[in-house]
């Protein structure tokens, strides 16, 4: 009976530690995401007071989706949609947008290579006060090490998953 319950108790360990390893696993690629957001922010700040996109991060995969409730849903090119992009950021430029942060950002793992985000970001007039909110909810893949944005729906704020 002794050995039975010992049994029983190696298996439950066992069991634990392989719960922990996954868990390692999701936490640290729910990091990496979060990581990769910060830099997709810098990237859009630094064009908005430079002009100029840097080459890195390299935030879209070849093709990608997008949604809005103002805008049919429709698939693009990726250097095409980092022109529509520049226009954007220059369109919120023109209204007196200086600066984009996330107020919140809320990663969940589906499998291995895919996730959701879902986020806040505010936009920042040069005197410091927000401008508005608008959430962004992000379909991801990680692809050859790297993670790319495949499909993204702009909605309202209240909209963002709190994971």
């Amino acid at each position: 009976m002794r050995a039975f319950f010992a049994a029983c108790i190696v298996i439950l360990l066992f069991n634990q530690q392989k719960v922990s390893a996954e868990q390692i696993d999701i936490a640290s690629k729910t990091e990496q995401i979060s990581t990769f957001f910060d830099a997709y922010m810098n990237k859009y700040n630094h064009y908005l007071t430079t002009n100029e996109f840097n080459d890195s991060p390299y935030l879209y995969h070849n093709t990608l989706m997008v949604m809005s409730s103002s805008v049919e849903p429709y698939t693009i090119g990726d250097s095409a949609f980092y022109q529509r992009t520049r226009a954007f950021l220059d369109n919120l430029k023109a209204q007196g947008v200086r600066k984009i942060s996330w107020v919140d950002i809320n990663v969940h793992m589906i499998d291995k290579n895919l996730a959701i985000a879902s986020n806040t970001a505010a936009r920042y007039l040069e005197n410091g006060d927000e401008f508005n909110r608008v959430g962004v909810t992000y379909m991801m893949r990680k692809t050859n090490d790297e993670w790319r944005i495949t499909s993204f729906m702009v909605h309202d704020a209240a909209g963002v998953i709190d994971f």
